[in-house]
């Protein structure tokens, strides 16, 4: 690349949010030269709400800016909630910028991709379509389990067709955001519901691991049953995933379905894609949040307990850093993924 170009960031106060400004600062590609949080937050310093140590100076000092503002950066990295991303990131698109989103409110649309770059990058053709509803454009990053589980999927559904995915959670408490669930509702419990989170994981994989029709994504026929927990672990979203193929693959087969993986885009070399997206973990404790969580800088998927069912073809445990791989790290990848096909600044 041959110079940084601007970017902004919206919902920088966030959990979300501040980790993308911890991964944007100092990135080869992008400066960070302007964020966005809500209206009570405008006018402030990013240094005085947020714990800022390991910031550069440059990004503490920057000042925070009310989202219906103008923006001079060419691509928007959104991290607000939904319900604020829906109004902010159209009106922003249709002022020709580029947002790639970690909000839900664009997910389902069947004319704006969903994109895990090592999957299914060819869905950045969707933007064409765009071109009728906004000068700019929306890309979006899956939901925060689906980022794992989806990738961890791919190369299975490419090897064996899937016919069936059942899916239990054990989701982190940051995965809710701040300021979370009460400690009292979560010590010696767990939480056996999360509202509005197993409608986004039964359908989302199906759009990610599907095709594009014209303007519109096709998604992929396989049913997705899915139940979602919330957990007192801080980091990692542990999942349980049992599917059912066209053909009854062994578990040396699918082993090597995981490790042969490394995605559409590997040799991009995008900076914030790790160089094994999919790891096996052959211990039969593993994985663990604690201790896998953090694995390629927290964008690596680690799956273990691979093995035969009786229900279901084959069962195994998926592991992705919630707030990395299924969050921040899954935008700016995107964002990147954006950058090296041209489709802002100069590739």
């Amino acid at each position: 690349m041959s110079q940084r170009i601007p970017v902004g960031v919206l919902g920088a106060t966030g959990r979300v949010g501040e980790t993308l400004l911890h991964r944007v600062a100092n990135h080869p590609w992008f400066e960070l030269t302007e964020v966005g949080a809500s209206e009570q937050s405008a006018g402030k310093r990013v240094g005085d709400l947020l714990d800022t140590n390991s910031l550069p100076t440059e990004v503490a000092d920057l000042t925070l800016r009310r989202l219906d503002e103008s923006w001079e950066s060419p691509l928007l990295l959104s991290a607000l909630p939904s319900g604020v991303a829906r109004d902010v990131e159209a009106d922003l698109a249709g002022r020709g910028h580029l947002i790639v989103s970690n909000a839900s409110a664009y997910r389902a649309d069947p004319g704006v991709p969903l994109i895990i770059p090592e999957v299914n990058p060819d869905h950045l053709a969707l933007l064409e379509g765009q071109r009728e509803r906004w000068s700019g454009g929306i890309v979006t990053n899956p939901n925060c389990v689906v980022a794992g589980v989806a990738l961890a999927l791919a190369p299975l559904h490419r090897s064996f067709g899937l016919t069936r995915v059942a899916v239990t959670t054990y989701q982190a408490i940051s995965g809710a955001g701040r300021p979370g669930p009460a400690a009292f509702d979560l010590v010696d419990n767990v939480l056996p519901f999360i509202a509005g989170e197993e409608p986004k994981i039964a359908a989302e994989p199906r759009k990610i691991l599907g095709g594009v029709t014209g303007s519109s994504a096709t998604p992929a026929a396989f049913p997705v049953d899915a139940t979602a927990v919330r957990v007192a672990v801080l980091d990692g979203h542990l999942t349980a995933v049992s599917i059912e193929c066209e053909d009854r693959p062994s578990v040396e087969a699918v082993t090597h379905a995981f490790r042969s993986f490394r995605g559409e885009v590997a040799e991009l070399n995008l900076p914030t894609s790790p160089s094994e997206p999919i790891v096996v973990l052959e211990q039969d404790d593993r994985p663990q949040p604690r201790l896998d969580r953090d694995r390629g800088d927290g964008m690596t998927v680690s799956v273990g307990r691979i093995r035969e069912g009786e229900a279901f073809h084959i069962s195994f445990l998926a592991l992705s850093h919630n707030l990395v791989r299924g969050a921040a790290g899954a935008a700016l990848l995107n964002a990147e993924l954006c950058r090296a096909r041209g489709l802002v600044g100069d590739a």
